[in-house]
């Protein structure tokens, strides 16, 4: 909870709709730093479920996104038991429209769960470079302690396994009760762990909700370990003593993200962005009443404006 911040912000209404092309034709001397403009830009598939594989990876590719940030899991774009079969058809949509699917997001937590052997296979076998692990929950009736070494255990096992299949894991710091809440235990796991493996898929919107103003420091603390950077904004609403974070588009929350380009820059931080949207694409009337088509002509809107947005304040730094 976040009930110790001094202060309210509110959700802001979607920006006006601009038109979009038709649905059927969619297809200092500072450090040595590397050229924000070239770093490439995936973006999640979560809220874009509703789209089959060919109109997800065209409107990504209208968007101006380089990649596709696939959700590989219970209820996601592939489901986990039908991967050999279905991830192939999502790289061929992709590749169809000139992206690619570099990453996915799984649910994996055991390194001997013969459902991890056939996604790393699968994954290994259609050009994914990186997964990311599902969350790892505490276990209270041990240490903090006690626990770390647990996941550092599971993490060199982990290691082993993507070596084997030339794939990196990377777990996502998520504010809240599990593993990683706070960066600074994550890298207490990692510090000592091959990057090319095992990393730090650092999300600046949990990284600034649990840190408020020392998020900074997490950020240059797992620089060194970080194989992803999540882009995504939020604002706080604050009603008595309950507090709760509203995601936003981007740009029109609290992230500071001049700040988060200029640490990037200076620590030369070679890691692809994966741009989430995590606010709602259509209003509970919308999504009864829209069809199809509408459907996805609004949600290209939404998507092609924080990927320019984003794009924007790349260059600005």
């Amino acid at each position: 909870m976040m009930n110790r911040r001094n202060f309210i912000k509110d959700a802001t209404a979607f920006a006006a709709l601009g038109a979009v092309a038709p649905f059927a034709n969619v297809s200092a001397k500072p450090l040595p730093a590397i050229p924000q403009q070239k770093a490439e830009i995936y973006s999640f598939s979560k809220l874009f479920q509703f789209l089959n594989y060919d109109e997800l990876a065209a409107m990504f590719k209208e968007s101006g996104i380089d990649g596709i940030d696939l959700t590989v899991r219970k209820g996601g774009h592939v489901e986990p038991e039908n991967v050999e079969t279905d991830l192939p058809k999502a790289v061929s949509a992709a590749q169809k429209h000139g992206i690619t699917i570099p990453v996915i997001a799984t649910d994996i937590l055991d390194p001997n769960d013969p459902l991890t052997i056939r996604i790393l296979k699968t994954a290994l076998d259609n050009g994914v470079k990186l997964y990311r692990f599902a969350p790892f929950p505490y276990d209270y009736k041990k240490s903090i302690p006690a626990n770390l070494e647990t996941f550092r255990i599971r993490m060199e096992q982990f290691g082993e396994l993507n070596a084997k299949y030339n794939i990196c894991g990377g777990y996502q710091h998520h504010s809240g009760s599990n593993f990683g809440g706070s960066p600074w235990e994550l890298w207490e796991v990692i510090k000592n762990m091959d990057k090319r493996r095992i990393g730090c898929i650092y999300d600046v919107y949990h990284s600034v909700a649990e840190g408020l103003h020392s998020w900074p420091n997490a950020m240059r603390l797992m620089a060194p370990h970080t194989v992803m950077l999540y882009i995504k904004d939020f604002q706080i609403s604050v009603i008595g003593k309950n507090a709760r974070i509203i995601p936003c588009e981007l740009g029109k929350g609290i992230v500071n993200f001049a700040t988060f380009f200029k640490i990037r820059q200076d620590l030369n931080i070679d890691a692809p962005y994966s741009l989430h949207i995590e606010y709602a694409l259509f209003t509970a009337d919308e999504e009864k009443s829209l069809s199809h088509v509408e459907k996805y002509k609004k949600a290209l809107v939404i998507m092609k404006r924080d990927t320019d947005t984003l794009k924007r304040m790349m260059q600005e730094v």
